[in-house]
């Protein structure tokens, strides 16, 4: 039973990885399973097996929580892509406050507000990089399924950071759902031919992930330990430009044209919008809180 509550509460940050706005490190540390993560993480270099050992419960959990993660966006962004989007604009542009509380200092330079003007210009400039994404059998594919990667790791061990927003503020959100749903598509249906071309795709995802969680993780504590208030206003570009690259990309990620949709849709869209908010204030809350009394 032990073993079993482990791995449903590795499965919420797994689901909390994937969904946009929402921080995997965030739902660790409402679940009070953050510190063992990042011990686990920090004697892994050592005592690899050791480590596995330690978390493997919640390991295979947050696996199995991608999986869900994968089907559900995949099945509401199809049927309700508006609604569903500007939920997500909600999850994102709540955590705008939680971001002023870690930019508060006695007194602001120049170059904070510099690297936050830098992160919002990048941002913009992603949108003319999606025009030309590279095709599947390119060489550039591959190494942007590696950096999906190494980014879906640094937010499972960065408080506050949610992978997913900057995976579809960058454009590349779509293609880890595409290769999460036909990879779980195939593994279901027991189509072993499909699942056979994907391997080397899959086998660079985990690189990805095993080399951000080891290197990546350590870089970014360095960052947040010299560089904490510079690190979070450039958080704060991105979180600030990024539901117009979102809105921006909405219509090559769907087949109809989703800004014809019905008023009735909108009014659910932009409900689901102030539920987004609301919701990433309590999680982010709640997590503040369990973080204050461990």
């Amino acid at each position: 039973m032990k073993s079993l509550i482990k791995i449903i509460k590795g499965s919420f940050v797994g689901m909390g990885s994937i969904l946009p706005g929402i921080s995997g490190s965030m739902i660790a540390a409402i679940l009070n399973i953050y510190s063992d993560l990042i011990t686990a993480l920090n004697q892994f270099t050592r005592t690899p097996l050791k480590a596995i050992l330690l978390i493997w419960q919640y390991l295979a959990g947050i696996l199995l929580g991608f999986g869900i993660g994968f089907v559900f966006i995949n099945l509401f962004l199809d049927i309700f892509p508006i609604p569903m989007t500007l939920l997500f604009i909600g999850f994102i542009l709540g955590a705008i406050p939680t971001i002023l509380k870690e930019i508060r200092v006695k007194k602001y330079q120049y170059h904070h507000f510099l690297v936050m003007g830098l992160s919002m210009v990048m941002m913009v400039l992603f949108l003319f990089i999606q025009e030309g994404q590279a095709s599947t059998d390119s060489w550039t594919y591959y190494i942007i399924v590696f950096f999906i990667g190494a980014i879906t790791a640094a937010a499972l061990i960065t408080p506050g950071l949610s992978g997913a927003t900057l995976l579809m503020a960058l454009g590349y959100f779509q293609i880890l759902l595409e290769l999460g749903n036909d990879t779980i598509e195939a593994l279901v249906t027991f189509n072993f031919s499909e699942i056979a071309p994907m391997i080397p795709m899959l086998l660079i995802l985990l690189l990805g992930v095993f080399l951000g969680l080891i290197f990546m993780g350590k870089l970014m504590y360095r960052v947040l330990k010299s560089y904490k208030v510079h690190f979070y206003f450039a958080v704060l570009g991105i979180v600030l430009v990024s539901p117009f690259n979102i809105l921006f990309t909405l219509q090559s990620n769907t087949s109809d044209n989703v800004f014809q949709a019905a008023w009735y849709v909108w009014v659910i869209g932009f409900i689901l919008f102030g539920l987004g908010i609301y919701l990433t204030h309590i999680i982010t809350k709640k997590g503040q809180q369990t973080e204050a009394l461990s």
